[in-house]
């Protein structure tokens, strides 16, 4: 049996010392050498370094690859490990940051479960130490169609991978996601606070957020027996969060939301009905080079549970077409919001409102009763009275913060059109009021920032950013640190 309190001596990688070096995606090394300079960036802007200040010795320095300025976060994770081997020596009192990284962003193994220990059971994440007996299902490399499409199913148990205390890793050897990318973030966060634990929870996001919750809490439990964490989330991370909080609320300090679609996503309903998973160029790689197939990405209950909620399809209705010619011209053009395409929209006879019970109506038919009925409940879960009407109750809570993207093109909402098969489809209709995948009404839990009272809006900082690119904005980790250094 593990001892559960010792988590870095669980999760350190002193087990791979006779390890194979696995195969690493180019992708994922490409990107970490294209993050290798925002973090650097980052260290400076912490650090309190400036390029105005003169300094010689600076110049020399900048002639050196960047292979080696990646090394000066090497050297503090180096520096760390004295401090957690006397951490080690009585009861760790430095309080956690546990990083909950969104859909996708978590590597996904599979493992005989003979190799499994209790711990890793309940946490869902195997040790580094496992790694060697287990198969990375996420990105897909070495696969045929039929292997990946039976490996990706929802039935088969699939495991994230949890390193323990992030100041430990050098650079190259941390697991931050595929594509490597939750790196800057995690690397902000290792920069500023070299005195805490960072670690970084690990999912089956293709799962429900609720049995999600369940494993984030025994995580946090063998990490922290008694005494609160802080958490970062970023994306259908928050949701796990947010049912975490609304069970566990007190073991929890400080909470920051990144890109969090409280009241769903209009881009998941779409992409899912379509059998996709992220939307656009990326699916049409996957699906050609991959073969993965519409059923399985179809019984991903993460992926339904960010469905438009009853709110979100009220304020941003979706369109029946009435005349295709001028509905068709009018959506072609760029708007500010969906208010105004309505209006033009609606003035020329181009459309009307569908209900959202209409909506509703459909998505049940899609998905079946029963499972329905899961995403309406498991919606309501966390808002503060159960229901569609209420307003989230982490608008309310203390100690928390809400960093939204605006300002890029956005699927707000959608309209039902036939395609040349004579298939019913449902088209995105765009806006620039959201991140590109989150519409910042979603990710203010149904509010609009203008018509909130002063105390709720000013938990909210508002950055013109990508839904992922916010995980290395410069002017996201500078909000995300000052508020973790708060008392």
């Amino acid at each position: 049996m593990f001892d559960l309190f010792n988590i870095n001596e669980i999760f350190s990688d002193k087990n791979k010392k006779n390890k194979k070096k696995k195969n690493i995606f180019a992708i994922k090394a490409n990107n970490k050498k294209k993050n290798h300079d925002k973090a650097i960036r980052i260290e400076k802007i912490f650090k309190g370094e400036t390029n105005s200040k003169p300094n010689n010795k600076k110049k020399n320095h900048d002639k050196k690859s960047k292979i080696d300025k990646i090394f000066k976060i090497d050297k503090i994770s180096q520096n760390n490990k004295n401090i957690i081997a006397k951490e080690k020596t009585k009861v760790p009192d430095a309080k956690p940051i546990i990083f909950i990284p969104g859909i996708s962003g978590s590597e996904l193994f599979t493992i005989d479960e003979k190799y499994l220990s209790d711990i890793e059971r309940k946490t869902g994440m195997i040790s580094s130490g496992n790694e060697e007996h287990a198969k990375r299902l996420w990105l897909p490399q070495g696969y045929d169609a039929k292997e990946l499409n039976e490996d990706l199913k929802i039935t088969n148990e699939a495991y994230g991978l949890q390193e323990g205390d992030f100041r430990g890793l050098k650079v190259f050897d941390r697991h931050v996601g595929p594509g490597a990318a939750n790196a800057v973030l995690l690397n902000a966060l290792l920069i500023k606070f070299p005195d805490r634990p960072i670690y970084q929870f690990s999912y089956d996001w293709r799962k429900s957020n609720t049995l999600t919750m369940k494993k984030l809490d025994a995580f946090i439990k063998t990490i922290r027996k008694k005494g609160k964490v802080d958490i970062v989330a970023h994306s259908m991370g928050g949701l796990v969060a947010a049912h975490y909080i609304r069970e566990h609320g007190g073991r929890v300090d400080k909470f920051i939301s990144l890109c969090t679609p409280y009241e769903g996503a209009p881009h998941a309903y779409n992409q899912m009905a379509s059998g996709n998973i992220f939307g656009g160029i990326k699916d049409v790689i996957l699906e050609n080079l991959f073969g993965i197939e519409k059923e399985v990405v179809q019984g991903y209950d993460g992926l339904v549970e960010l469905y438009p909620t009853q709110k979100m399809l009220a304020s941003y209705p979706y369109q029946k077409i009435l005349n295709k010619e001028n509905f068709d011209k009018i959506i072609s053009k760029k708007y500010k919001d969906y208010d105004d395409l309505l209006e033009k929209l609606h003035e020329a006879g181009a459309s009307e409102d569908f209900e959202p019970h209409e909506i509703q109506s459909r998505m049940k038919s899609y998905l079946g009763a029963n499972r329905f009925g899961r995403f309406l409940k498991k919606a309501k879960i966390y808002r503060r009275h159960r229901s569609f009407s209420e307003p989230i109750n982490l608008l309310y809570r203390p100690r928390t913060m809400f960093i939204v993207g605006e300002g890029i093109d956005t699927q707000v909402s959608g309209y039902y059109s036939v395609d040349d098969a004579n298939e019913t489809i449902i088209k995105e209709m765009v806006t620039k009021e959201g991140d590109g995948l989150v519409p910042m009404f979603s990710a203010c839990m149904g509010q609009r920032l203008d018509q909130m009272p002063e105390e709720i809006r000013e938990k909210f900082q508002k950055i013109k950013s990508t839904h992922m690119g916010m995980l290395m904005d410069l002017r996201a980790m500078d909000a995300m640190c000052k508020f973790l250094s708060e008392d």
